[in-house]
């Protein structure tokens, strides 16, 4: 296990010491493209509730709820122009707990994934 796993409930791409391989996807489709994925994916994802998905913002808050404990977590990404393409921001953070076992590591790599493959992003 992780010592992350037990300090940790509040993760950013990008930012999380404990989870450097957690970095902000980049995407070479234009933004609106890589937001409209983004809300399918989240959208497409078991115990993921879309709660809010602004497409001026090109942002999404999601509800996750965990298959352990049925806690829910608050997930909110973004997409922002980059390099001719798009970055995407994610952050995952549990609403109770110091630590969450990794959970929010998880969601964030579950969304990666599954947007990598609608948009057909090489591992």
């Amino acid at each position: 296990m992780r010592p992350a796993w037990f300090t940790h409930n509040d993760i950013t791409t990008g930012a999380a010491a404990g989870y450097p391989e957690l970095q902000s996807r980049m995407y070479a489709q234009p933004p609106e493209r890589v937001y409209t994925v983004l809300r399918q994916a989240a959208g497409s994802i078991a115990r993921w509730k879309v709660v809010r998905a602004d497409a001026a913002a090109r942002a999404v808050e999601v509800e996750v709820r965990t298959a352990l404990f049925g806690f829910v977590d608050d997930l909110t990404a973004r997409v922002e122009p980059a390099d001719g393409g798009a970055r995407v921001i994610i952050r995952s953070r549990s609403r109770v707990g110091r630590g969450d076992l990794g959970e929010n590591a998880r969601h964030i790599a579950a969304l990666q994934r599954r947007m990598d493959r609608l948009l057909q992003r090489p591992e």
